[in-house]
């Protein structure tokens, strides 16, 4: 396999996002057969070969979206497919058990942009059993690229996969003379997601927040993650007037239609969203802004690793 093709795979599952994401958002059906099955192609996984990959595997209690098959015909992961835009926290556990229950070693969860890989029998916690997390709709194409080469078939099928630790191939296959792509890669390669953000009390304000749908907008303070989610959320027809207020604890609003808490207690600091009725509290510190804007990314569909924070260096 040639990382060049894998990248432009990645490109062209990028682009079928973008472009037809409302309809793949509707279905499972629709996003395996556009953005799951091709990427597995590409990795070697051929889900037309019996001999490679079985689709609708059973296991104990239930059947696995598809079982990935060692030489011997014996499975080295199973991977559960979900539609597009699918918040993958909640059919983590569901993944797990059922290679668990199987006697597989590795467990994949997926969406058709965010990939996941988990080493089901390690100790520890959830978050220390993921040995892959990718999304490719945000992502620079060689960066994930790179990290999806932990899911190609030689590396996975031999039982014992190893994470690349080659550098991102900026350069591979570029027309002379042509650097802008290259300066775009170097650019970007301090992109965080969201889910996994949580620098140390001190940290300096990310310089901009990147949105699912590839959208950037320039931060200058921690609140504006907060305030920019809400209006993102707004102005895709997520979050509407109608929502509000939204509670996350007892006597706090974080988002109302007038700045005021269910005490009655007007909010301490607020943001107002322009074109709209919304009031955000913003009386908030760094880790609370992060924890908020999960919530509220959850609460409407969203992937929180989905959306990324450009970070200093």
């Amino acid at each position: 396999m040639a990382l060049d093709d894998l990248v432009a795979r990645i490109e062209l599952l990028r682009a079928r996002i973008k472009s037809h994401s409302a309809a793949l958002r509707e279905n499972e059906t629709r996003t395996r057969m556009a953005l799951i099955d091709p990427l597995m192609h590409a990795l070697g996984w051929d889900v037309s070969d019996p001999g490679v990959v079985t689709p609708e595997y059973k296991v104990s209690d239930g059947w696995a979206d598809y079982a990935l098959l060692r030489p011997d015909g014996q499975p080295v992961a199973t991977v559960e497919a979900k539609k597009l835009g699918t918040v993958l926290a909640a059919h983590r556990m569901q993944m797990l058990n059922y290679a668990n229950a199987a006697g597989i070693d590795y467990a994949g969860l997926t969406d058709g942009n965010h990939w996941e890989l988990y080493d089901v029998f390690k100790r520890g916690q959830l978050e220390e059993r993921r040995i892959l997390e990718v999304s490719i709709a945000n992502a620079p194409a060689h960066e994930s690229a790179l990290k999806l080469l932990l899911l190609w078939h030689p590396n996975l099928g031999s039982g014992r996969p190893v994470t690349a630790s080659a550098p991102i191939l900026g350069e591979t296959r570029r027309p002379k003379g042509k650097t802008s792509d290259r300066k775009q890669v170097d650019k970007l390669k301090n992109w965080v997601a969201l889910s996994e953000f949580s620098p140390p009390a001190g940290t300096q304000c990310p310089a901009a927040i990147r949105f699912w749908d590839g959208s950037e907008r320039t931060l200058n303070h921690w609140s504006e993650i907060l305030t920019l989610t809400v209006e993102k959320l707004y102005t895709k027809g997520l979050l509407t007037v109608d929502d509000a207020p939204l509670q996350w604890s007892e006597k706090t609003y974080s988002v109302h239609t007038e700045p005021v808490h269910p005490t009655g207690i007007r909010f301490a600091n607020y943001k107002s969203i322009n074109g709209t009725l919304l009031f955000v509290n913003v009386n908030l510190n760094a880790g609370q802004v992060r924890l908020n804007t999960k919530k509220l990314l959850q609460r409407y569909g969203q992937n929180p690793a989905d959306v990324y924070l450009q970070v200093a260096q």
